[in-house]
């Protein structure tokens, strides 16, 4: 595998779209006893039987003060694909299909899950085929294995999280060229979240009609803290708004940990519209169980919002749940992935719901590489 040239010497790139860069700093997401949602039920025993571990891991965030994470905007990594992109819109509007996923990424020892999951998730998701997957909680090399799909896809992560702790956890990938972008941290995080880099990953997409479209992957506080979260909420509500690249709309999803009614839900969906279950009509199904068996365990976390920037005659939506199985052992993540189907024209409405995907267009392939977008490109 040749290397490339990188001007960060810390970094290493490939000619191999699938490889990731490595990085070379010793402490990775397997050293770290990092807890969230489902980890608490693994470590909640051992900090109430003693306090060891919480002065361990406070030295252990004092010792990495150097390499924490930073609240300001900050550039992306993007790799381009071999191929040439897919055509998805036309002069009418714009249509395309997203998967979203919150795909656990935590070290095995933490989280019990099974392994070889990640492949398995890449295999899914090359499966479903969609044009646009955001990835929330791919904190480690491991766990973004589950981003290796073909050489097709343009690839986009925050820069520089070289240590755990400068970790965001969000990937985004596409089919249309990733012509710009920037990492937005939240200024506000409380325990176990403000031990990494949690904020929101804005790319700017080139579709194949010259429409630009921006895609916000997201993933709010976790647990119990609703004033945090309604901070990165109204974090989230003023990033958007103030984006002018000239986009179509603006397509924001993720992890949301909020639920339809609440009034944080209700918020979102004030500025930027009714989600895609709403446009669809159905009642909204479980995104987060825990992986529990119990009835009513689950909720609906994870959402898909698309706000206008062009005035529409005619909006369709659709989604479903993605990444589900019969059993709740052969998941590959304690949540579901949605899968939505957007469809969006400015001139006579549609018939039949939302038709397929178009066929490849004729565009030049692109040579692969590793381009980094500064803040406020």
């Amino acid at each position: 595998m040749k290397q490339l040239k990188s001007a960060d010497p810390g970094e290493k790139l490939f000619t191999s779209y699938s490889q990731f860069p490595h990085e070379t700093d010793t402490l990775t997401g397997e050293d770290v006893p990092v807890m969230n949602r489902r980890a608490r039920r693994v470590t909640g025993p051992w900090f109430t039987k003693s306090g060891h571990l919480a002065a361990a891991g406070t030295a252990l965030l004092v010792i990495q003060g150097a390499g924490c994470a930073s609240h300001h905007p900050g550039p992306l990594l993007i790799e381009r694909p071999l191929a040439a992109a897919r055509a998805g819109g036309s002069d009418q509007g714009l249509s395309l299909r997203l998967v979203t996923y919150n795909i656990w990424g935590l070290p095995s020892w933490l989280t019990g899950a099974r392994a070889g999951r990640y492949p398995r998730i890449a295999r899914e998701l090359e499966r479903l085929d969609p044009d646009v997957i955001l990835l929330q909680e791919a904190w480690t090399t491991k766990s973004r294995e589950a981003a290796r799909l073909d050489a097709r896809w343009s690839m986009a992560r925050a820069a520089g999280q070289h240590t755990f702790f400068q970790q965001c956890g969000l990937v985004t990938l596409s089919r249309f060229p990733i012509i710009g972008g920037q990492f937005y941290p939240f200024s506000r995080a409380a325990f176990p979240d403000r031990l990494v880099n949690k904020g929101v990953l804005k790319v700017t997409l080139e579709l194949p009609d010259g429409q630009v479209l921006n895609v916000w992957n997201v993933h709010l506080q976790d647990g119990g803290s609703p004033g945090v979260r309604s901070a990165q909420v109204r974090e989230l509500i003023a990033r958007v708004r103030t984006a002018e690249d000239g986009q179509t709309a603006d397509l924001v999803a993720g992890d949301f940990n909020t639920t339809p009614g609440s009034a944080l839900y209700r918020e979102l969906s004030d500025v930027f519209g009714p989600s895609a279950q709403e446009l669809n009509g159905g009642a909204p199904f479980v995104t987060w169980d825990g992986l529990s068996a119990r009835a009513g365990a689950g909720q609906t976390l994870d959402h898909v919002f698309l706000r206008r920037r062009t005035r529409f005659q005619t909006v369709q939506a659709s989604q479903h749940v993605a990444f589900s199985a019969s059993r709740p052992e052969e998941r590959l993540s304690d949540h579901f992935g949605i899968e939505a189907e957007l469809n969006l024209r400015t001139g006579a409405s549609l018939a039949g719901g939302i038709g397929p995907v178009l066929p490849n267009a004729s565009a030049p392939s692109l040579a692969p590489e590793r381009v980094t977008y500064a803040a406020g490109d």
